[in-house]
């Protein structure tokens, strides 16, 4: 072989390098938006649902009880979750069930939140159902840890293109150009951006928060 096919084979090689690297990359970038929404997400919940039960032992026993138990589901869904999240599943709340009805069923057990839908539901692409709920498990997260909101609205919007979410409390609010730390909104951007998408969010200090994410409507494979 001449130096000109060496050279061209090495070419090859390098750009097949670089292609697998960009893939290895996106991977992790993929695993650790997962993690972030579900292990993570999960724990929190779990700590703030025991811290809780721990200042109402004395007071309120019964109430404290009812938080364990709440602590406890919690910790049997984070289990399930991370399983699927090994195995690469779909999120446990999707299976045999809508995108719809599993919004609805997280605005449930979210105190103050209630469920709206918009246009007529479809089935879509399992990546787009999923990353739209893990999208939403982030923001009613956020609104439980931060915002200090009474009222907070989940809008699932289906267009005959696009799949968007918005996500709506009248909480606290905040600055979006201060500083902040976490990686909720960073992580979020990229698994969105990876399917097509786009992922903004609105507040001002005192006047609430909206979490708008906008996804292509690809249809199930």
């Amino acid at each position: 072989m001449g130096e000109r096919g060496r050279g061209r084979v090495w070419e090859e090689r390098g750009d097949r390098g670089k292609t697998v690297a960009a893939g290895v990359l996106q991977e992790r970038n993929r695993l650790a938006a997962e993690l972030h929404d579900t292990v993570a997400q999960g724990l929190t919940s779990m700590h703030l649902l025991l811290d809780a039960a721990d200042r109402e032992w004395t007071r309120e026993p019964g109430q404290a009880r009812q938080l364990v138990r709440q602590a406890a589901a919690a910790a049997r869904e984070n289990l399930a979750e991370a399983r699927r999240l090994i195995h690469d599943l779909a999120p446990v709340e999707l299976e045999g069930g809508s995108l719809p009805d599993a919004l609805r069923g997280l605005c449930a057990r979210t105190r103050g939140a209630r469920f709206r839908l918009e246009g007529d539901a479809r089935p879509l692409a399992g990546p787009v159902e999923a990353a739209v709920l893990r999208a939403a498990q982030g923001a009613l997260a956020n609104v439980r840890r931060h915002a200090e909101a009474s009222v907070t609205v989940v809008t699932l919007t289906y267009q005959p293109s696009a799949l968007a979410l918005d996500v709506w409390d009248d909480g606290v609010g905040f600055d979006p150009a201060a500083p902040r730390g976490g990686d909720g909104l960073r992580l979020l951007r990229r698994r969105i951006g990876y399917l097509g998408g786009t992922a903004e969010v609105e507040s001002t200090p005192g006047g609430g928060t909206v979490v708008s994410v906008c996804l292509p409507a690809r249809d199930p494979v």
